[in-house]
């Protein structure tokens, strides 16, 4: 059964552990199931490949992860670390790729920001080789802002996704209430589901640490 999080018709969190097809026998490989994001009614993270309509699914342990380490980011109020302008997300990004200069060092911390933003606002350094959609996370005043824009993510191997573009606003209590009661409620299956518990308290007390942050 899935477990869910959230209002779907505003932003929601569904998850389920399922059989580990590479019978991966690591923690990583304990979290494998199927992943669905939904923002205003639809899952963001489907996609199509040889005609088929696919949910995500990988060792979802690496979503919680980013989750509980960049959650603080996405609540904080802080404005975009560059001085560009932009509506949304992906326009503040493209506008990034204009800046040109002389000096090396100078060009290489502008990008480097960039990117050290972009680690923080979207979990898409963090798929693993999965085909996990690429969607941004920010604060705007006392909502968040979901962006995304995948129309050419993954299209070499044959993956279109069934939304692949589009902007939401979603309140802030609802955001932070969804993905916390995720995460822990994850962690909570997680003991209950591995019999050994190797290492795994250590493990999931820090991720509840980054979560505290």
């Amino acid at each position: 059964m899935l477990r869910s999080f959230g209002e779907k018709n505003v932003f929601s969190i569904q998850y389920k552990f399922e059989t580990n097809p590479f019978n991966e026998s690591t923690l990583a490989g304990e979290t494998w199931g199927r992943f669905e994001l939904f923002v205003r009614g639809i899952d963001i993270c489907q996609y199509k490949r040889e005609n088929s309509l696919n949910t995500y699914q990988w060792n979802l342990i690496y979503i919680v992860e980013w989750f509980s380490e960049n959650l603080k980011y996405i609540l904080s109020d802080d404005s975009f670390p560059l001085p560009v302008e932009g509506q949304h997300s992906l326009e503040l990004l493209d506008n990034c790729l204009s800046f040109e200069s002389d000096n090396d060092d100078e060009f290489d911390a502008w990008f480097d920001t960039k990117q050290e933003w972009e680690f923080q606002h979207s979990w898409f350094s963090s798929r693993a080789g999965s085909f996990l959609a690429d969607i941004f996370f920010r604060r705007v005043n006392d909502k968040i802002e979901i962006a995304w824009n995948n129309e050419s993510t993954y299209s070499t191997e044959g993956i279109s996704f069934t939304n692949p573009a589009g902007l939401e606003y979603i309140p802030i209590g609802i955001f932070e209430s969804t993905v916390k009661s995720f995460i822990e409620d994850f962690l909570d299956q997680i003991m209950l589901k591995d019999d050994k518990k190797r290492n795994v308290e250590e493990i999931l007390q820090n991720i509840k640490n980054n979560l505290k942050a």
